[in-house]
């Protein structure tokens, strides 16, 4: 026991402790200590499985903390400082009924993401979340604290692996608490909350509202999973990108083509922030108030040279960094708007002449697979957050699966509940005539939408440029010029120029911004949320979970994939057959 000091929560001269009390406490932290030390450099033999020796570890710990006074009572003396969040703690006698991996409730499993510690790791890296998850779990970071231990934290990430709004919603997390649950979430669903949900009402009525709700609750499932799924893996491999995660799981050359699939979808992001300008911009401009005679592509050409180039073209673009909280309240504002206007739009649509009543029957059915299969993308397309889920979970403070976990179902749901208001209220309002950017059916008369058009107007004016210039930058890391004749800054604007021409030319040839996102949540959506967080989980935590589980979540996300590279062909197929 050379060079052990005891621990500063652990007294052993207190008033009225017999001497018998002093030396159980001291033995017990020796124990203890002995087992830590012992556990560490892996000279323990392997228990029949993980929870005899959580169990019996926890009983040492107990045992440790507690002081046996005169009068038979037990306090447990831990530093001030130090809150009661952690885990419980079993008592001794608990130990024996805890020795199988199915005894252990469902709470205690979660807060470890439900590993099955007594499988062997055959995989580094899979040795590696093992080891990671004991280290950074809040217990373990707690008994360091009481045993006067260093402890060891994960390092947040740069800025710039940040991409689109969350490169901004991390700027501002700071009144939220740096690291926070509430900033990870806040950061998610500014990343998944953009105009891409404006089509939700057209899903509805492409697919029914019961294939089109099950179908969004059926992205919701797997946007957490696939979340949990990254968040852990980065969190316990250590890992500050995308790329280098993937790169973990796959063979050479993965990492520059991670890059280059965030590049490109942060592309087609700026894509549909041009044709929601043109679209938000028309009704604005043959509104009573302004009355103004101009095309839609008229309206997309001259606001993307006048705003979007210039904005585009700093590569600093700190001082957008509120256009992230901007934008999620304009999409709360524009659900809460249309489900109280929902009403009064009904109520006119029954007026409607008889041979238009067909169109203003709810749709409860479809029978197109093709309509399920759009409906499916788009779903995956509105809960896409995953680029930013690494930066996210390197950013937390508390490094436990539980905090990872809430951090994913509070996002995910929230953006459930406003997608839920919005898609119903939209397609209700209007049922048959819903047009795939359902703010096109509103009167241009209707001040409360006017109102409704102006921030989503200055949201996606703003928003082409945030996704666009961590997009070009990409490109320019992936192209590596080197020591070009040009300046980097002449180089960005290059990039910047060319990327904002291909898509105003794209905007202007189509108006069907649903079936844009469509194939983008087919692609790209599918790649990012559902493909690579399956190769990441076969990787890594498929040998440290029970067979039924680790099959289970697999296999979801392999099927899901599937059926996302299924519909992004049979769309593609029904483009070249219009």
């Amino acid at each position: 026991l050379e060079g052990h000091t005891a621990p500063s929560g652990v007294s052993t001269t207190i008033a009225s402790t017999t001497f018998t009390s002093r030396v159980s406490t001291t033995s017990a932290w020796i124990a203890s200590t002995m087992g830590r030390q012992l556990h560490a450099q892996g000279q323990v033999a392997d228990v029949g499985s993980w929870v005899a020796g959580y169990a019996s570890l926890h009983a040492e710990r107990a045992e440790t903390g507690q002081v046996s006074h005169e009068g038979g009572s037990s306090t447990r003396a831990t530093s001030p400082s130090v809150k009661s969040s952690c885990p419980s703690t079993p008592r001794r006698q608990d130990a024996r009924g805890l020795q199988k991996y199915e005894a252990v409730s469902s709470g205690e499993l979660s807060k470890w993401l439900w590993l099955d510690f007594s499988l062997p790791a055959r995989s580094p890296i899979a040795r590696q979340i093992r080891r990671n998850m004991r280290n950074y779990s809040r217990e373990n970071i707690f008994d360091s604290f009481c045993m006067g231990q260093e402890t060891h934290h994960m390092g947040t990430i740069q800025e710039d692996r940040c991409v689109g709004f969350s490169q901004m919603a991390t700027k501002i997390s700071g009144p939220l608490g740096e690291g926070s649950l509430a900033a990870g979430v806040f950061t998610l669903v500014s990343s998944a909350m953009g105009a891409g949900c404006l089509s939700l009402p057209f899903m509805l009525k492409s697919s029914g509202i019961i294939p089109g709700l099950l179908l969004l609750l059926a992205g919701a499932l797997l946007a957490h999973l696939s979340l949990v799924v990254l968040m852990s893996c980065a969190r316990y491999t250590e890992s500050n990108s995308m790329a280098r995660l993937v790169a973990l799981t796959a063979r050479g050359g993965s990492a520059r083509m991670v890059d280059a699939v965030i590049a490109i979808y942060g592309i087609a992001a700026v894509l549909c922030y041009l044709m929601f300008i043109g679209d938000f911009f028309f009704g604005i401009a043959r509104s009573p108030l302004l009355n103004l005679s101009v095309s839609r592509e008229a309206l997309i050409v001259t606001i993307s040279v006048m705003i979007v180039w210039p904005l585009s073209l700093p590569r600093d673009l700190s001082a957008l960094r509120y256009v992230c909280v901007l934008s999620v309240l304009a999409i709360c504002l524009t659900a809460l708007v249309v489900a109280c206007r929902a009403p009064s739009y009904a109520a006119m649509g029954g007026t409607r002449l008889e041979e238009d009543a067909e169109l203003w029957k709810i749709k409860w059915w479809s029978g197109d697979a093709t309509a399920h299969l759009k409906s499916f993308s788009i779903a995956l397309f509105a809960f896409a957050a995953h680029t930013n889920a690494v930066p996210v979970a390197t950013s937390l403070a508390q490094a436990d699966a539980r905090s990872i976990q809430s951090v994913s179902l509070y996002s995910v749901c929230i953006e459930f509940v406003f997608y839920v208001v919005m898609g119903l209220a939209g397609y209700i309002s209007f049922r048959g005539h819903t047009k795939q950017d359902f703010i096109l059916n509103y009167r241009s008369d209707d001040m409360t939408m006017f109102f409704v058009r102006c921030i989503y107007g200055i949201v996606v004016c703003l928003g082409a440029p945030i996704n666009l210039s961590p997009a070009a930058s990409s490109i320019l890391g992936l192209l590596d010029l080197g020591e070009a004749h040009v300046s980097r800054k002449v180089q960005h604007c290059i990039v910047v120029t060319s990327i904002i021409a291909m898509c105003v030319c794209v905007a202007l040839w189509s108006e069907k911004v649903a079936d844009v996102i469509g194939l983008i949540g087919a692609s790209f959506g599918s790649l990012i949320v559902l493909v690579w967080p399956a190769m990441i989980y076969r990787g890594a935590l498929f040998d440290l979970h029970p067979h039924r589980l680790a099959r289970a979540v697999f296999y979801s996300l392999l099927l899901a994939s599937m059926l996302g590279i299924l519909a992004f062909i049979v769309q593609c197929l029904s483009m070249l057959r219009a």
